[in-house]
């Protein structure tokens, strides 16, 4: 990426409640900081000392259908941008890792429905495939 103007996009199926988009978004984003550090800044904090998010970037979530989703990882992929995927079948074995790692290895790409999407890249690029999602409004 070569723009320091940097956005984060999480695209989630729209049919998700309130309480799986929240936890779906987590989910990808804590993936996309891993995948790059300039995410979060080190270390943000108030005058007391208390430990702020140091969120860099825009970040939105959105909202579109199912098979936009799958559309959107590919896309993002294409362009090389760091992207993190997360399915229905991963939000239904909660608390049973070694299982969904499995699950996925063993899979092959559309044998999964995906519920979520995250994508980090130049501003611009990631409005550009993000167009076709509605902002989430819950």
């Amino acid at each position: 990426m070569t723009s320091e103007l940097l956005r984060t996009a999480i695209a989630v199926d729209k049919s998700l409640d309130a309480g799986a988009v929240a936890n779906a978004s987590a989910i990808v984003m804590g993936q996309l900081a891993r995948l790059d550090d300039r995410v979060y800044a080190d270390d943000v904090r108030d005058s007391e000392g208390s430990l702020h998010a140091g969120i860099r970037f825009n970040t939105m979530v959105l909202a579109g259908r199912s098979s936009h989703l799958t559309a959107l990882a590919e896309a993002a992929r294409a362009e090389n941008l760091p992207t993190a995927v997360f399915t229905v079948e991963g939000r239904s074995l909660s608390n049973s890792f070694e299982e969904y790692r499995d699950l996925i290895a063993r899979s092959a790409p559309g044998e999964l429905t995906v519920c979520a999407v995250g994508v980090l890249g130049e501003h611009e690029l990631v409005r550009t495939l993000t167009k076709r999602f509605s902002v989430y409004r819950g």
